[in-house]
């Protein structure tokens, strides 16, 4: 492949993640953000997973088809995630605030951990795997728990992706999303690979 061969598919990339990206947030604004993040996230993932797998499919058809399709089932994880973040924020209020529940800091933190992990995992195993509804929150969590580097990857991610934006802000409405997601599926990707290999072989050594 010549230089501008390369300089051309770079291109056409970075367009479709930028468009991507306009998708994510128009669809999101459709549903005022709360009723619309969740089946946007799904379909921007679901894309997302497309691009790093080379699968070819149209981004504006496939983005609505799911969206639309998604939208009940994706609010319906919407609302849990919503009361649990909103459990979480509470509990970390009552421990900064009452000096005698600060023991408790410590347990808190390794469950914020696991839920954000669990909250990580979720759209990658959404979009890559055929499972029921509490099913896919149970093999999120158990992606989280056996694959903890995976979830601090994407913590340094989003780190790494707050400082870039940062410094250019007039970015974040053409990448945030978009590239967030490419980093969380590639992640992802890699975990669901190294364990189904393990799993193989083990089926192999029995």
């Amino acid at each position: 492949m010549s230089f501008w061969d390369g300089f051309y598919s770079f291109g056409v990339k970075l367009l479709k993640i930028i468009y991507l990206n306009f998708l994510w947030i128009f669809f999101s604004a459709i549903g005022l953000f709360v009723f619309g993040l969740f089946p946007a996230t799904i379909a921007l993932f679901t894309i997302t997973r497309q691009l790093l797998l080379d699968i070819e499919k149209p981004i504006t058809q496939t983005f609505w088809e799911v969206y639309k399709n998604e939208w009940l089932k994706g609010n319906g994880y919407a609302v849990i995630s919503y009361i649990v973040l909103f459990i979480l924020a509470i509990d970390f209020y009552a421990i900064y605030t009452f000096e005698s529940l600060s023991i408790l800091l410590i347990p808190t933190l390794i469950i914020t951990f696991i839920i954000f992990g669990t909250l990580f995992f979720f759209f990658p195993v959404y979009v890559h795997f055929d499972l029921a509804f509490f099913a896919m929150i149970k093999q999120a969590f158990l992606f989280t728990i056996t694959s903890p580097f995976t979830v601090v990857l994407n913590v340094l991610s989003i780190i790494f992706i707050y400082f870039v934006f940062n410094i250019m802000p007039g970015a974040i409405p053409l990448f945030i999303g978009s590239v967030l997601s490419l980093l969380i599926m590639k992640f992802s990707l890699r975990s669901f690979k190294k364990i189904e290999q393990r799993k193989l072989s083990e089926a192999v050594s029995v």
